[in-house]
């Protein structure tokens, strides 16, 4: 039996206190963009960063006072070449805008910084579009729905000579958890996208949620970083939009704990290796029955459970420089879920990016990786069990997809990238019977 977990009431009660102190700070940031600017001269602005430029120097004064604003525009589009029902073109993007604040600078609040985002997500999925299922998708970019989301709402403080963080508000796991560099098209090989899939609890951008995460550092070198955030999953819904809190009962908790060591080699060869646990005490139908096929394949009851667990590595490691001041950066992550309710039990990614291939080009960048996602382990073993009970009505067996991609990052502007990219995809949605795939795609990064 299903026993929902009722966690409304003390939920709310922390979460509008939480939500009275940052509207607080809202309100008293706005009041202050209202005020006529100073003619003081502005402190150092690079206004060729932006399309925008410096809005006639105000972005320069805002600056110079505490207060930093981003737009951007992200898309990502496919062509599937081969593999798919039918060669078809899918376009995907997202607006966003953050405002970032140096509470100190503004108020004289020692160590505290506030953040909000806004993300809008359009467009379509080329494995939906050519009837072509992947594990990981193909356009890292679409999910979520097409939908205007608060993405974050958070209130950070720094203690202790900022040897202690503590962040609240509405955020998300992915902006201090799992952190790897996102520099590909497909999912798998950004943290931002691949990182739900360590449990369906795991809200990452552009979905947030009510949570608390510390960091301490335990050294120059070493990072002990907690979080906890509502698993509650209406999270999901699109009408969950612009709210501060979440509506909706059902609710529990998506626990997570990593260590982080940074390591400096000298010259720019720098490292970062995480390791990290998860819980989510949500309830969960698990993926196989208690006669042992598939949930759903027979009459057979299928099991609640009430907790999952997972965990991560994720590495980084620089280690060539050029003479364009970048070099051969090379990463490593992996992701195991718990296989009893998650349809995907394990991500593996292993590639690297040269920054600045070319001495005339100290801005691109060249990228390769190469990935294995599986389909929960006792999900296919339940699915060949199924086929050797039942011979003559079988289901088809899923285990392991190999997708690769390869990509060139062209920077036009300081504020304008071009990035096309092919990604090659070996066993599609994990079934062996199915044709490879062939994506060509292209993302365009604008900086307003």
């Amino acid at each position: 039996m299903h026993n929902t977990k009722k966690g409304k009431s003390h939920q709310t009660a922390a979460a509008r206190q939480s939500n009275k102190k940052l509207s607080l700070v809202g309100s008293a940031v706005a009041l202050l963009l209202m005020q006529p600017f100073s003619s003081q001269a502005a402190g150092e602005f690079n206004a060729e960063q932006y399309l925008t430029g410096d809005w006639g120097g105000t972005r320069a004064e805002l600056a110079e006072k505490g207060v930093n604003v981003r737009l951007g525009h992200f898309s990502q589009t496919a062509y599937n070449m081969q593999g798919g029902a039918s060669s078809e073109v899918a376009y995907a993007d997202q607006y966003f805008v953050g405002g970032y604040f140096d509470l100190d600078k503004l108020f004289g609040w020692s160590g505290a910084e506030f953040k909000i985002e806004i993300s809008n997500r359009n467009g379509e999925l080329i494995n939906n579009k050519a009837d072509m299922p992947f594990l990981l998708q193909s356009q890292q970019i679409f999910g979520r729905g097409n939908v205007t989301r608060l993405t974050q709402f958070s209130l950070t403080q720094r203690l202790l000579d900022d040897q202690l963080s503590i962040k609240l508000g509405r955020i998300y796991p992915s902006a201090d958890f799992f952190a790897m560099s996102c520099a590909f098209q497909h999912l798998t090989f950004c943290s931002g996208g691949s990182s739900n899939y360590i449990s369906s609890s795991w809200y990452g951008d552009p979905l947030s949620s009510l949570g608390v995460q510390v960091s301490y550092n335990l050294s120059d070198n070493l990072i002990l970083k907690t979080g906890a955030y509502d698993a509650n999953p209406d999270t999901m819904s699109l009408n969950q939009g612009l709210k501060l809190g979440t509506s909706g009962d059902v609710s529990g908790t998506t626990a997570v704990a990593e260590i982080e060591y940074k390591v400096d080699y000298g010259n720019g060869l720098d490292g970062d290796y995480r390791f990290g646990v998860v819980r989510s005490s949500l309830d969960k139908p698990k993926l196989v029955n208690e006669a042992g096929f598939p949930s759903g394949t027979t009459d057979d009851a299928t099991a609640i459970q009430d907790t999952d667990n997972a965990f991560y590595i994720n590495l980084e490691q620089q280690v060539t420089r050029n003479a364009a001041g970048g070099g051969l950066r090379l990463f490593a992550s992996m992701i195991r879920s718990d296989n009893a309710i998650s349809g995907v039990g394990e991500v593996l990614a292993l590639g690297g990016f040269i920054n600045g291939p070319f001495t005339s080009r100290p801005h691109d960048r060249v990228g390769l990786a190469i990935g294995r996602n599986s389909v929960s382990s006792e999900l296919t073993r339940a699915q060949r069990f199924y086929n050797s009970t039942y011979a003559d009505n079988g289901v088809v067996v899923r285990d392991h997809e190999y997708p690769i991609e390869l990509n060139y990052n062209y920077v036009i502007t300081p504020a304008v990238a071009v990035m096309p990219s092919i990604q090659y995809v070996i066993n599609p949605y994990g079934d062996s019977d199915s044709d490879n795939a062939t994506i060509l795609g292209l993302q365009l990064s604008l900086n307003f």
